[in-house]
């Protein structure tokens, strides 16, 4: 593992591999059990909606009005799991989500479920963001923001104001508004 680290950093730009250098020392290694929890927590909710699947449609014949609607119904069951999943999860699986949101245009209905397309659209336009005691955590790591957000921002701050709700939130990044001192 090591030595492939090491092969695909010589690749990488000089300031890319800075830019990785310093967030790896903010961010710190990898935590492998909560990926590991991560993981296990999809799969079984994978496993869970495979199943629904499966009894879903168990003894329907294909093609009837009955096996259409008992398939969209278990469509939109998975469509909330996968939704929470991502809420949960955030992050990378919340960039899943924008994918998996994204690609209608390219399936047309061959593709994912409508379901699906509707339940994870939610991520492309109002991913769920950090609650803004975790931003000032961040911010402070480099500004003088005094108590905020407990306290009001005063002359001391590096701000003169920052609003609490973000402007806009992706999946690895969320935008506040403020203003210098």
């Amino acid at each position: 593992v090591r030595i492939n680290r090491l092969r695909f950093c010589f690749c990488l730009d000089h300031n890319l591999r800075i830019a990785l250098f310093m967030a790896q020392s903010v961010m710190g290694a990898p935590d492998f059990v909560l990926g590991t929890t991560r993981s296990m927590v999809t799969m079984m909710q994978f496993n869970e909606q495979k199943q629904d699947y499966i009894n879903s449609v168990a003894n329907l014949e294909e093609g009837t009005d009955e096996y259409r609607r008992a398939l969209e119904e278990c469509h939109q069951r998975g469509a909330k799991r996968c939704a929470s999943v991502a809420t949960l999860h955030r992050g990378l699986y919340v960039k899943a989500a924008q994918f998996i949101a994204s690609i209608r245009g390219g399936t047309g209905d061959r593709g994912v479920p409508r379901a699906y397309l509707d339940a994870l659209a939610v991520f492309t336009d109002h991913a769920p963001h950090q609650p803004v005691q975790k931003v000032a955590e961040v911010l402070k790591e480099s500004m003088q923001l005094g108590g905020w957000p407990e306290a009001e921002l005063n002359a001391g701050c590096d701000l003169r104001s920052i609003e609490s709700e973000p402007l806009a939130s992706a999946s690895l990044a969320q935008v506040h508004r403020a203003v210098l001192q």
